[in-house]
């Protein structure tokens, strides 16, 4: 005779004969069993909320006309204040710098908050004067509630509960979109708008849904495993519930991750009992960006474990692309390299002149040694410089990013070291002056480095850029000129932030 359940129980009937009155059960689950397996689920099951989550980006730009706490013999004397920040939402708390003796302090801070999408939730904003002691109150403000996915709030906020004093933030809520095609974009509005203070911004949200593990090793003694699952991405980590005795076990948990980098980047994840390992899985998020929908829903073979040992997990990737970054234009270098004509037309071909001679603004100048050490102008293309030039709003800096240089000629024997000089003219003072790390033995080097300078704008475009392209020959001694480009900030469109050869 055969027994079928509709819920299989966790028993296994034995078809041993067994003596008269007694019932011979087995502890075991599945194995020698009469009893029908339920269907091996071929995708994950996670509820409808799952991936439905959004980011909140929080912009804390700086504050004005704050209350003076530090007073000296019992007020007679005005001081200042030690401003600093306590932000707040969804559980997470953030706390800005102390800006010294200011009471128009900037702080040019980036947050960023996973939130979901209930209705409701609020930034909270609390100022204090730092003390010795007891650090003061200078305000605070609550914002409107929040309604993801399409709040957006860039104004200033006038503090509550104290005499004066308002707030200057920017919120908004960036919703991921499962398209891989503009992550190039992203990365380099996120270059533009990144703080010095504030940790890299976020270019995707990662969801992870943990569903369940079959065939996980028995421990020793055929006992039965109470698996917990431990996964991480780039330092930060959660882990599951324990499930008690099961080699089956099911978790039915979702996680989400905040992503800086998803071509670089990995979700480590660890079956465990009791600290000791059953099985791992390494998921390069590279992966997901070639998956249609940035998606993955299967069984995942785990390593270290048993042959059959598989998980199954649903993980998906979307995009955090910004409306208001306050970058008018993103130009793809892909696009730029692919097409050749417009290359041709767009770029400008880069000379060596004598140095001190006018010229185009992209033409790159050099001083060339000769036998007779005479100064000579040279018809040669000597390379080009890659450059994003941009005004960040917010923040009212200047950024630079010094990109890449490209077929570099150098006139020393041995291949250059080269790094990149940045001046602001007319002001040639050590104020101004910035410079990239120095590149090993190379003519095509790539630096990705950025420089910020407080300005406003109108004083930015009364400025020129001159960069400067030196071979570093010693410790001591001044870099050797190959060339420089000059950009007449006033010429230029300092909103769009493009790069450009």
């Amino acid at each position: 005779m055969r027994v079928l359940y509709l819920d299989a129980p966790e028993v296994c009937i034995n078809t041993r004969p067994c003596p008269p009155g007694e019932l011979n059960v087995s502890e075991s689950a599945y194995p020698g069993s009469s009893v029908d397996r339920p269907p091996r689920p071929t995708k994950a099951s996670p509820d409808a909320s799952f991936g439905t989550e959004s980011v909140i980006r929080i912009h804390l730009l700086e504050a004005e006309n704050l209350i003076a706490k530090d007073n000296f013999m019992g007020g007679m004397i005005k001081g200042k204040s030690d401003p600093y920040v306590k932000v707040r939402l969804g559980g997470q708390k953030f706390r800005s710098r102390v800006i010294k003796e200011e009471l128009n302090p900037r702080w040019s801070e980036i947050y960023e908050v996973i939130v979901n999408n209930i209705p409701g939730q609020e930034v909270e904003f609390d100022l204090y004067d730092k003390d010795v002691d007891k650090d003061d109150f200078l305000g605070r403000y609550c914002s409107a509630a929040l309604t993801p996915p399409t709040f957006f709030l860039f104004q200033w906020l006038p503090l509550e509960d104290v005499k004066s004093g308002r707030l200057h933030v920017k919120l908004e809520c960036l919703p991921p979109i499962p398209s891989a095609a503009e992550l190039e974009q992203v990365l380099r509005v996120n270059s533009l708008i990144q703080t010095p203070k504030s940790e890299e911004l976020s270019s995707a949200l990662l969801s992870v849904f943990l569903d369940r593990a079959t065939d996980l090793p028995l421990r020793k003694g055929s006992k039965p495993p109470s698996p917990y699952i431990s996964l991480s991405v780039h330092g930060v980590s959660y882990k599951t519930k324990v499930a008690p005795q099961m080699v089956e076990p099911v978790w039915d948990e979702a996680f989400s991750f905040l992503i800086k980098r998803p071509h670089a980047e990995s979700l480590e994840l660890q079956v465990k009992d009791d600290g000791h390992v059953l099985g791992a899985l390494s998921l390069p998020l590279s992966q997901l960006l070639e998956a249609e929908g940035l998606v993955l829903d299967r069984w995942f073979q785990l390593s270290n474990s048993g042959t059959t040992s598989q998980l199954l997990m649903r993980v998906q990737l979307g995009l955090l692309i910004s409306q208001h970054s306050g970058v008018e234009a993103f130009h793809s270098m892909a696009a730029d390299e692919n097409d050749e004509s417009s290359q041709r037309g767009s770029e400008t071909e880069l000379y060596i002149r004598e140095d001190g001679e006018t010229g185009s603004s992209q033409e790159l100048r050099q001083r060339v040694s000769h036998a007779n050490s005479n100064l000579e102008l040279s018809d040669s293309p000597l390379g080009q410089l890659h450059l994003t030039v941009w005004y960040n709003m917010d923040a009212r800096r200047l950024i630079v990013i010094v990109h890449a240089c490209r077929n570099l000629k150098s006139s020393a024997k041995d291949t250059p070291d080269p790094y990149v000089s940045l001046i602001l003219l007319p002001d040639k003072s050590r104020v101004t002056k910035r410079k990239t790390t120095v590149r090993k033995k190379t003519l095509n080097p790539e630096f990705n480095e950025k420089f910020e300078w407080d300005l406003s704008l109108e004083e930015a475009q009364r400025r020129k850029l001159e960069a400067y392209i030196k071979n570093s020959v010693s410790f001591m001694s001044r870099g050797e000129p190959i060339g420089k480009v000059h950009i007449d900030l006033s010429q230029k469109d300092l909103t769009q932030g493009a790069a450009q050869w």
